[in-house]
């Protein structure tokens, strides 16, 4: 399998994953529409969260290192827009820890654990600086964080464990995803290793494609100490998508701020 053939299935497999999951769509069309201008997605993936966004009346730029990934946000925007202006979604192949534009934005997002990729303090401010840098006075930057509890830490053993089986739309294949984690407690870091197998719908042999990321966990507290030293204010922390207030209970931190 060559890296381009590897990458498009990856990329077609994220959207596998993600099958299901529109309930974070909300909270950022909620958001957009607060902010009230374009937005800014980094690490946009394959346009699942920008694609909604555009259709609800909003200009979406989405940065990604991963070309696979952006081509099947163009084509998802393409399939679903219609009559709508193509421009509407804009795609740029860029590490977003650098990347910079002469736009100005009303939202800049990173969703799902995507922040977590970054590998300590000066790799999240980087992050922030480049949200903070495009955001327009009053714009809102809005980041989320998985924060597992000690219980969810301990399953991290590298087990092996089965999240689903699947009919890939696409191929007619059936796939199935089973992940392995490592939680390494005096670094604060958890080795997701994410493994995706398919059955030939026309027969042949098993395939096999592995992904593994390495992600830095950090507390919502940090998170949101970070927002304000990378310059934000009227920082919240949220424990879910329908904006309830982090506490000990909440699995994940979403993190909302305004440019001053």
């Amino acid at each position: 399998m060559t890296p381009e053939e590897r990458g498009a299935r990856l990329a077609r497999y994220y959207d596998l994953d993600f099958l299901d999951v529109s309930y974070d769509a909300e909270l950022y069309l909620r958001l957009a529409q607060a902010a009230g201008g374009p937005v800014l997605e980094l690490g946009v993936g394959s346009g699942r969260l920008a694609v909604p966004l555009a259709l609800a009346g909003h200009r979406v730029l989405g940065v990604d290192q991963d070309a696979a990934m952006l081509a099947r946000a163009a084509a998802a925007w393409d399939e679903a827009r219609g009559e709508l202006d193509r421009d509407r979604v804009q795609t740029a192949q860029a590490d977003f820890h650098t990347f910079r534009v002469e736009r100005t934005f009303g939202l800049a997002l990173v969703a799902v654990n995507t922040f977590l990729l970054a590998e300590d303090d000066e790799a999240r401010l980087s992050v922030l600086a480049t949200m903070r840098d495009h955001l327009r006075p009053g714009g809102i930057a809005a980041v989320e964080i998985g924060t597992p509890d000690a219980a969810e830490l301990r399953r991290f053993d590298r087990r092996l464990l089965l999240e689903w089986v699947r009919d890939d739309p696409e191929t007619g294949d059936q796939v199935t995803k089973t992940i392995s984690a490592d939680y390494e407690p005096g670094a604060e870091t958890l080795q997701l290793t994410q493994v995706y197998e398919w059955t030939p719908s026309d027969g042949g042999p098993l395939g096999r494609v592995t992904q593994v990321d390495l992600l830095h966990l950090l507390s919502a507290r940090h998170l949101a100490e970070l927002a304000t030293e990378a310059g934000f204010a009227e920082v919240h922390v949220w424990g879910d998508h329908l904006s309830t207030p982090y506490d000990a209970g909440s699995h994940r931190a979403i993190l909302e701020a305004r440019l001053v």
